[in-house]
């Protein structure tokens, strides 16, 4: 798999080194700090790195297609990416007072779900669930999105989203949907509790099964007449006010 750009090559470089195979770099008269720290880091953990002129550098990955992001001039190799188990997800967890976890249901966008575990992390957010069919998956856009924040968090990949509640109803958590309709709002919710927050796709939102097995449901306030946000910005509000209630205790 790979990685794309400075950020994500970097924050990864530094979390988790040894998933690396190797590393390209665009060779430049004055290479930027990032990438010379880059470079720095890769050889001090045994990393091969190539450094590449322009030429060759735009027609390797041409021939591959991953124009994404290649202005940057880092393309890092690594290993698949390794996702959790839920039971380890809810294991980490259990020690923390009000953990929150994210289903993400049928979230195809690989910007959005980049967007959302950059959210996730940066609010505490202790693990995420995404489905193994209809769904986006954790690839070079998403790592690239996320600024490396994938390697902070522990995301499984569950085939029955059903039953991932299931099981987490008997592990203390409240199942929470993120609903335009609900009838009460984000700072009007109590979220000092486990809880199990879903958020659905654009368009369609969370699918009628799922909503079922939730216990309660959330919306964000919003200017009469408008009554939709991207779904990555829904994840930061709503995470954001549930951040907000656990530091003022």
């Amino acid at each position: 798999m790979l990685v794309i750009g400075k950020n994500p090559v970097l924050e990864l470089l530094e979390t988790k080194p040894k998933e690396f195979n190797k590393i390209i770099l665009l060779k430049t008269i004055k290479p930027e700090p990032k990438s010379v720290k880059i470079k720095e880091l890769a050889e001090e953990n045994g990393i091969q790195v190539l450094m590449l002129r322009t030429k060759e550098f735009l027609n390797f990955f041409n021939r591959k297609n991953k124009d994404e992001g290649i202005t940057q001039g880092v393309i890092g190799f690594i290993k698949d990416f390794q996702y959790a188990d839920l039971r380890d997800i809810v294991e980490g967890a259990s020690g923390i007072k009000y953990p929150m976890l994210l289903l993400l249901d049928e979230i195809t966008d690989p910007h959005n779900l980049g967007a959302i575990i950059r959210s996730a992390v940066c609010l505490g957010c202790d693990g995420i669930v995404i489905p193994r069919h209809n769904s986006a998956e954790v690839n070079h856009t998403v790592l690239k999105t996320s600024s490396g924040a994938a390697s902070k968090i522990r995301i499984a990949k569950e085939t029955n989203l059903v039953n991932t509640i299931v099981y987490l109803k008997k592990h203390g958590y409240f199942i929470m949907g993120a609903d335009a309709k609900a009838d009460k709002f984000t700072f009007e919710k109590d979220f000092k509790k486990p809880i199990a927050l879903i958020l659905g796709s654009e368009g369609k939102g969370i699918r009628d099964i799922l909503k079922k097995n939730c216990d309660e449901f959330v919306r964000i306030p919003m200017t009469p007449g408008f009554d939709s946000l991207n779904v990555s910005v829904s994840a930061g509000v709503i995470l954001y006010e549930a951040f907000r209630q656990k530091q003022v205790g």
